[in-house]
């Protein structure tokens, strides 16, 4: 360990470690702290050395070191040309540094990157100037920009491609968008499990499509993935968003797959059935898919207008009410309308008098009713629209949660909620500014309008949401289903389960070995993994491939199949970002590097900046030293 970490001075007989260097030049980190100088380090471990001599204070001691030797304090030429290799190297980080916190703070990067190096050498980081070389050689042309971005985002990437290798089964996620550029895009993203028996979901990357057919889709993805060399012989999960491009029966991307792999088994994403359940309950009731269309036109006359969005303010003012922005009602935004809907109830009155003129129909009752059925409706599904969006939603859970959120709005056609209740001193209170109360008009709204709506989201939750069966058969390992006393009760219910898995997963194992491995498996669930969640009990199943070679395989799909891709929409709202009106001429490789660098990309404290270097030296021979 000397020889590796010269600077390295042990004490208290050998249960305590000192930095030579930090005490030489007193060096301390930012917050203060007096370990390796006036304290000992008391963490013996390999881990622990290797932090500190990655360390901001570590690396300052280790530039005036070498300045230090490079002065010629007899220290010979020899070490004097090691220094001055070792400064070239340490400047090299330093530029890679930079370029990662750029990329990772999704900053232009083409052009921030120069005052960024300049600015840091005019803050006292010395030590890049020797990125100067002399002529051209300063090692921030654009070329050697993307070089070294590109150096950064395959170091990211490949742990992320072996543990998919690795891993027994995985599934992707895929989902289309335009950029700002009108360019078609397809996000691609992988679910696995990594050596550590944990489950992921990363960002892969971007491809542009010219168009949204089926056989383009599958083109694309055939040549994405077999660029990245991984296994589609363990791609056991297809996750979209439901389009019938995805879906269809015959010609679909997953028809295609499943040719390939029948076992293969295809998810559409609970948010965008939830989505569509929400969205669709309006089409049959005319107010209602004209309502939508009202929000917008609110937002969009305060929102293209300084001076009306001033005068709403004003009128808050004087009225005492919120000051509240208005939203903007995005079908792409699943939370947009429950916000959009609250934002008018809390300034209804200082909306109706700004608007007094302008749009007579915010004074109508059917339009301060629907404001108020809507508050009563949406935080329901809002709330279950944030589950579904989490990453491991527990898939057992599904069912349950539907059926509750079914159960409270059922209960709204009788036991009408808070604010349709008091829909009617609302109305009275906003008859000064010309909203008319009459219980016909109240009464007519529900029947026409309150009652159809509740009516049809209960039934479009229902229809939206059908039985998966392998789902549902991958359940039968949840221990909350089993009996504590005796495990094997309702024990055909199990087998029916267990042999609907067998059919399916055919390359897994027999229908004999699958009920063999059950009767020891189902009491073991019971007596370890009762206090456990569904998912940590499929993680500890995944993890016994020893004892338990089918039902083991069983755990492993049902923890890599996607329920939701709302991943896929984050990446979405990273391109967002990063592909701006000023940066719409990105390539798509550039583009790819930057969202891996900001999707996946670790804390910059954490990244290993040496190996980007060390791999910089080996494209070509450099004027620079990498060593």
């Amino acid at each position: 360990m000397a020889d590796q970490f010269p600077w390295l001075k042990t004490v208290n007989d050998g249960f305590g470690l000192l930095c030579n260097l930090c005490i030489t030049f007193n060096k301390k980190p930012m917050n203060g702290s007096l370990k390796w100088t006036s304290q000992p380090c008391i963490t013996v471990t390999l881990e622990s050395i290797s932090k500190h001599a990655k360390s901001d204070a570590h690396k300052e001691a280790e530039q005036l070191e070498a300045q230090h030797i490079l002065s010629g304090n007899g220290q010979g030429l020899v070490q004097a040309v090691a220094a001055q290799a070792s400064m070239e190297k340490i400047a090299l980080c330093g530029a890679f540094r930079s370029l990662y916190w750029l990329a990772s703070e999704e900053i232009p990067h083409t052009t921030k990157y120069s005052s960024l190096l300049g600015y840091a050498k005019r803050m006292g980081c010395s030590y890049l100037n020797h990125l100067q070389k002399g002529g051209n050689a300063n090692y921030e042309s654009q070329w050697t920009l993307q070089e070294m971005l590109h150096i950064i985002a395959e170091q990211i990437a490949a742990p992320i491609l072996q543990d998919i290798c690795n891993s027994h089964y995985y599934s992707i996620l895929i989902d289309e968008t335009t950029d700002i550029a009108v360019i078609k895009k397809m996000t691609i993203l992988a679910r696995y499990i990594t050596e550590n028996n944990q489950v992921k979901t990363s960002f892969l990357g971007m491809v542009e499509l010219p168009d949204g057919k089926a056989e383009t889709i599958m083109n694309a993805l055939d040549k994405f993935l077999n660029e990245l060399q991984l296994p589609t012989e363990h791609l056991i999960g297809l996750g979209s968003d439901g389009a019938s491009v995805m879906v269809e029966r015959k010609s679909g991307v997953a028809a295609r797959l499943k040719q390939r792999n029948p076992e293969l088994v295809n998810v559409h994403c609970i948010a965008h059935r939830l989505a569509l359940a929400a969205a669709q309950a309006t089409d049959n009731i005319p107010y209602l898919k004209k309502f939508k269309d009202l929000l917008q036109q609110i937002f969009k006359f305060y929102q293209n207008s300084a001076v009306k969005m001033s005068g709403l303010k004003e009128i808050e003012t004087i009225l005492g009410g919120p000051q509240l922005k208005m939203k903007e009602v995005l079908d792409t935004r699943w939370l947009s309308h429950d916000r959009a809907v609250t934002a008018i109830r809390e300034c209804l009155p200082a909306l109706i008098a700004s608007l007094e003129r302008e749009a007579m129909f915010v004074k109508t009752t059917k339009f301060v009713a629907s404001i108020h059925m809507m508050s009563d409706i949406l935080p329901h599904l809002a709330r279950l629209s944030k589950t579904f969006q989490k990453t491991d939603i527990d898939f057992t859970l599904i069912e349950t949660l539907v059926s509750a959120t079914q159960i409270t709005i059922t209960k709204l056609i009788d036991q009408p909620g808070h604010y349709m209740q008091s829909l009617p001193t609302c109305l009275d209170s906003l008859s000064e500014y010309g909203v008319r109360l009459r219980q016909s008009d109240i009464d007519n709204f529900k029947r026409d309008i309150y009652q159809p709506y509740l009516e049809n989201v209960i039934q479009n939750l229902h229809d939206r949401f059908p039985d998966n069966p392998v789902l549902d058969a991958l359940s039968v390992m949840d221990p909350d289903l089993l009996n504590a006393d005796d495990p094997s009760l309702n024990e055909w219910v199990q087998h029916i389960k267990l042999k609907t898995l067998a059919k399916h997963f055919k390359s897994v194992g027999s229908e004999i070995e699958v009920l063999e491995e059950w009767e020891t498996l189902r009491t073991l669930l019971v007596k370890e993994c009762k206090d456990m969640t569904f998912r940590k009990t499929m993680n500890k199943v995944a993890s016994l491939g020893t004892l338990y070679p089918c039902l083991s395989k069983y755990a492993a799909i049902g923890l890599v199949l996607p329920v939701s891709t709302a991943d896929c929409e984050r990446c979405f709202s990273c391109l967002n970002r990063v592909k701006t009106t000023l940066r719409n001429r990105l390539c798509q490789k550039v583009l790819n590097c930057l969202m891996h660098i900001s999707i996946e990309g670790p804390k910059e404290e954490a990244f290993d900046f040496d190996k980007c270097v060390v791999t910089f030296g080996k494209l070509k021979q450099r004027k620079i030293s990498t060593k």
